[in-house]
């Protein structure tokens, strides 16, 4: 019965040596410093959950449904969050181009303006993170982490 009981050590062991908890300590950690860097440039409106659609969404536009799937989430959820960033006026619903019936979600002009302050955020945020672990490790890191998700991508399919 005691092998079945978990004590205290053994759950910090476990997450100090755990690849999934020091991923998402870092995604969470960069996620923070991307909505600073946004507020700090004058974004203060959006919110960590609006990353679901800036990460995943084309320059050319995404179907709501495409961008749901990318993001792991559902299709209201993700319509919701649509609708948000659509008032903060940074990206529209619009014609399929190639199915009347459907829509496309896309970036306005403005929605342009703030990926480009995304990709100088994410840039900066590297930038940091290189100058604590050094530049070389930093793409070390960069090119372990694509080898995986290469991987996990290829073994999905």
């Amino acid at each position: 019965m005691a092998k079945n009981k978990l004590s205290q050590e053994d759950l910090e062991h476990y997450r100090k040596h755990n690849i999934g908890q020091s991923l998402m300590e870092v995604a969470r950690h960069f996620q923070r410093h991307a909505m600073d860097g946004f507020a700090a440039q004058g974004y203060t409106q959006l919110q960590m959950s609006h990353q679901a659609i800036l990460t995943h969404l084309s320059l050319s536009g995404t179907r709501l449904t495409e961008l749901a799937r990318r993001a792991a989430i559902s299709k209201q959820a993700m319509g919701q969050l649509v609708d948000e960033v659509e008032r903060m006026g940074f990206v529209e619903r619009v014609q399929d181009p190639d199915d009347g019936r459907a829509k496309i979600v896309r970036f306005t002009p403005a929605g342009h303006v703030l990926m480009k302050a995304g990709t100088n955020v994410g840039t900066s945020v590297q930038q940091e993170y290189s100058a604590l672990i050094g530049e070389k490790k930093m793409q070390r890191l960069h090119d372990l982490l694509e080898e995986l998700y290469q991987s996990i991508r290829k073994d999905q399919v």
